[in-house]
């Protein structure tokens, strides 16, 4: 798989990976099963594409250094973690207020990054960043309306939670993923560990985990592991180790208005004039926080 044009463009390559994973909502959804199920496997029909671009990284590049593997390996047990809670965050206060809350993992990551990694975030990634929140928000279709779900505080924990486990996988993911010649080690590593957490995890966090879903599941789960999974994150894998994780994690937080379209061309739903409007506030902040500030006029 020949992604070479993005290379040099990692910021287009977080744009584009962004919006194919913002497909993943409307095919859970389509795949009716619980969240343990579907977080297995989107790992299981992921796997085979992962092995085979991986084996082909090590042929031409050798085997990755043990401390970049281990990395890996928590980065998808973190993201076992993100997926679920995930899921019981919608379960118990609704989809909005669930993406809300999830999507304060770019909080997580600019913070870690800073205090952990010395990456002082950008004085336009600083400025965007509450903008876009706010624009998430937004098109989630929160405001206007009253607390959703049949247990609004045990959602918001819920949601907490997944915010957490998804911005340290980033941070994780990205730090065992610092040889940019290797773009599918890392996510294969990733995505075995994540399944095999998932499924000794799973039964305990999910009391409707199983490992048979029906067939027509089957049809959204292979799609979902291969288009978001596979080549979603394979894209955003070349943006990783090239972009200050704060920006990163900031420029994902565009996948709400991919939903947003994917619902109306697939589901038939019928965005707001605020989720619209959100939508353009996200990209708006994504655009300025992504554009390297003006050189100073030279007065010579």
């Amino acid at each position: 798989m020949n992604f070479s044009k993005l290379l040099s463009r990692p910021v287009l390559a977080a744009v584009i990976g962004a919006f194919i994973i913002s497909s993943s909502g409307a095919l859970t959804k389509q795949s009716l099963e619980s969240p343990a199920t579907i977080a297995l496997w989107r790992c299981i029909w992921a796997l085979p594409l992962l092995a085979f671009f991986s084996h082909r990284e090590t042929l031409k590049f050798g085997k990755r250094v043990k401390r970049d593997r281990v990395l890996s390996a928590l980065a998808g047990i973190a993201f076992t973690f993100d997926l679920v809670m995930w899921h019981y965050s919608i379960h118990y206060i609704g989809a909005g207020m669930a993406t809300v809350l999830g999507n304060l993992s770019s909080v997580v990551v600019a913070f870690v990054a800073w205090t952990f990694l010395k990456e002082r975030p950008s004085n336009r990634l600083l400025i965007a960043l509450p903008f876009v929140l706010l624009g998430v928000t937004m098109t989630t279709g929160v405001l206007g309306g009253g607390a959703d779900g049949i247990n609004p505080g045990l959602g918001v924990a819920f949601g907490i939670a997944c915010s957490i486990s998804y911005g340290i996988f980033i941070v994780v993911y990205r730090a065992g993923g610092k040889d940019d010649r290797r773009i599918a080690g890392p996510l294969f590593d990733a995505t075995l560990f994540g399944g095999l957490g998932t499924l000794i995890f799973g039964p305990f966090l999910d009391s409707d985990f199983h490992l048979l879903p029906n067939l027509q599941s089957h049809v959204y789960l292979a799609i979902l592991g291969n288009l978001c999974q596979v080549l979603g994150w394979l894209i955003i894998s070349i943006a990783l180790p090239r972009l200050p994780a704060a920006l990163t994690a900031l420029i994902l937080l565009i996948q709400p208005l991919g939903g947003i379209g994917i619902a109306m061309l697939f589901l038939g739903e019928h965005p707001t004039l605020i989720q619209l409007l959100g939508g353009t506030v996200i990209l708006a902040g994504v655009v300025y926080a992504s554009r390297a500030p003006r050189a100073p006029l030279s007065t010579g």
